[in-house]
């Protein structure tokens, strides 16, 4: 069987010139860098032995708040949220923003 038509409606309309409007665009890699984020979050969360009603109190927030920012749910991403985030997971946090997208996040540093 052949699935080479089976394209990504995104990569066909592509293809004929259609363009996304850049709020799309820009949603796109806000819910693709809070999904990072989140893995990071959950990585370091394990790491440190921390359930997440503990990081919940380290955050002053909800384990509900926690688990929503484990799954990428929790947009905007900030800086607030990456300052608190910093402190209660005791790392360093690396944003690195490019014009044109796929911007990064990063845990470095873990802080003593």
């Amino acid at each position: 069987m052949n699935h080479t038509h089976w394209k990504l409606t995104r990569e066909r309309e592509a293809r004929e010139g259609y363009v996304e409007p850049p709020e799309v665009v820009a949603e796109r890699e806000q819910i693709r860098l809070a999904h990072d984020l989140g893995q990071l979050v959950y990585d370091r969360r394990v790491a440190l032995g921390l359930t997440q009603s503990g990081l919940g109190e380290r955050l002053g927030m909800t384990s509900d708040d926690v688990e929503a920012i484990e799954l990428g749910g929790m947009l905007p991403v900030t800086a607030d949220l990456l300052v608190r985030l910093a402190t209660a997971l005791e790392v360093t946090v690396d944003v690195h923003v490019v014009s044109g997208g796929h911007n990064t996040v990063a845990f470095g540093g873990h802080a003593a």
